[in-house]
């Protein structure tokens, strides 16, 4: 029998206290005092995959001027940013690529396939002309890369940004997420190099700054919704504990994965729903750590502290004084042999001493897979938010949380109060001056292409050709 009560009415009824659910609420309570909005997090915490702990943020932290949404946001709440600045510029970085006999061959055609994508990047904005269609990514990489260490490093690369396997996404929804984000180098900065000047602030204060400021807002902790009902007037939603909510609009601020969970009635539209595939592909887990230790081991080693392992895929780099943090990414299951796969790797290369650390902290976090278009209309009175929605600015990073959960509020203030919103409203949710701009020629996009897989194939093609016009000739 369901159990329904005031207490679970209200105007907006947010799904997902994560990051993008937050700064709705808070958008809502800042234009509209008078509305009620109640909070469901499925879990016993909020904030998402933003997770402070003893040794710092352990959870997603780098952050830069150009994620223009998050960076206000902060500014505005007063929440204290630092900058990087721990990398030593005269020690080296170890990363797998660097190792080995063709290292040289590999980093180069990488930067050269790096800049190709990024003098092409400005073609996959909303509205332009696609150049290659539903090509896969995967076979656009063995297209153009040669060496097996140079397409090792680039899928990952690709399932890190997309949450995806280079096979399962096209090319052009690929250089669309890029292009969100600034660009490719951008991305590798904020993933895999981190070098100094990138931003970061404590979760932990901007979570509280946001509570602090959010009026009548309720948060109802343990509610995992599996069912939400679409009227004329209202939405209804219900939990696993069969208990039911009401309210004029809903928010789902969850990740796509999640959404897919949800029975709707009536049923998505067809183009929402995610096309089954013969092939279950398994889940895959972010395993982010901090590990503290008594000194910098792999400073005396020689070594910045960035740290690259291709298979299985680690990034780490130094964070803080003697603290190092990175990001496994492994099947769904693995998280018990985490803990012993890090350390040993990185004692690989850094030392034994990098088995005894202090203090180690890890927690799981499962990948977000931005597998659709980004959700930026409303679905009659379902509003669509978090990261991977995110349309113009750095989708499924906090920038774009932030820009999902401003929109998300205007739609539904749209729907319940239109009389408050104002065409301010709507342009602060733009972020086009921080979106590459520039149209390189066509001679730079030709010469971009040349690399090392087709140069060597065209000039073996045209060497054999020559061999035999002459042996032909020879015989006449």
């Amino acid at each position: 029998m369901e159990n329904t009560t005031d207490d679970y009415k209200c105007n907006i009824l947010i799904i997902g206290a994560g990051l993008s659910g937050l700064t709705s609420a808070l958008s809502l309570s800042e234009k509209e005092t008078g509305l009620s909005v109640n909070i469901m997090e499925a879990t016993q915490t909020i904030g998402g995959q933003m997770l402070s702990s003893s040794l710092g943020e352990i959870g997603a932290k780098w952050i830069t001027e150009d994620q223009c949404h998050i960076y206000r946001l902060l500014r505005r709440l007063n929440v204290p940013i630092s900058k990087r600045n721990s990398v030593a510029v005269r020690l080296k970085r170890c990363w797998e690529i660097d190792k080995g006999i063709f290292s040289s061959l590999v980093k180069y055609e990488l930067e050269r396939y790096i800049g190709e994508l990024e003098v092409n990047i400005g073609k996959s904005k909303a509205g332009s002309k696609k150049s290659f269609s539903d090509l896969p990514m995967l076979s656009h990489i063995e297209k153009r890369l040669f060496f097996s260490a140079s397409r090792k490093y680039m899928t990952n690369l690709v399932l890190l940004i997309s949450g995806i396997q280079a096979q399962s996404i096209s090319y052009d929804d690929f250089m669309g997420i890029c292009y969100t984000c600034g660009g490719l180098r951008n991305l590798i900065d904020l993933l895999y190099s981190v070098p100094n000047g990138l931003l970061e602030f404590s979760s932990r204060n901007l979570i509280n700054e946001i509570l602090a400021r959010m009026q009548n807002t309720k948060i109802l902790y343990g509610r995992k919704i599996c069912e939400l009902f679409q009227y004329r007037d209202q939405v209804m939603v219900r939990d696993t504990q069969n208990v039911s909510y009401t309210a004029e609009v809903v928010i789902l601020a969850l990740p796509w994965n999640k959404v897919q969970d949800i029975k709707f009635s009536p049923p998505l539209p067809r183009e929402l729903q995610k096309i089954p595939t013969e092939v279950d592909i398994p889940k895959r887990v972010i395993t982010s750590f901090l590990a503290k230790y008594k000194e910098a081991h792999w400073r005396s080693k020689g070594y910045t502290g960035q740290f690259l392992s291709l298979e299985p895929f680690l990034v780490a780099h130094e964070y803080r004084d003697a603290t190092m943090c990175g990001q496994l990414i492994h099947k769904e299951g693995l998280e018990q042999t985490a803990h012993s796969f890090i350390l040993h790797k990185l004692a690989e290369f850094f030392g034994d001493e990098m088995l005894m650390p202090i203090e180690f902290l890890q927690h799981p976090f499962e990948m977000i897979a931005l597998e659709h278009a980004p959700l930026t209309t409303a679905w009659h009175r379902v509003i669509w938010s978090s990261s991977d929605a995110a349309g113009t600015c750095f989708r499924g990073h906090l920038g774009g949380a932030v820009q999902s959960g401003y929109r998300a509020a205007i739609n539904a203030l749209l729907i319940t109060r239109p009389q408050v919103v104002v065409l301010q409203d709507i342009s602060e949710v733009q972020c086009l001056d921080y979106l590459p701009r520039s149209s390189p020629s066509w001679f730079c996009r030709l010469f971009s292409s040349w690399n090392l897989y087709n140069v060597s194939s065209y000039t073996t093609f045209i060497c054999g050709l020559i061999v035999v016009l002459r042996c032909v000739v020879k015989k006449h």
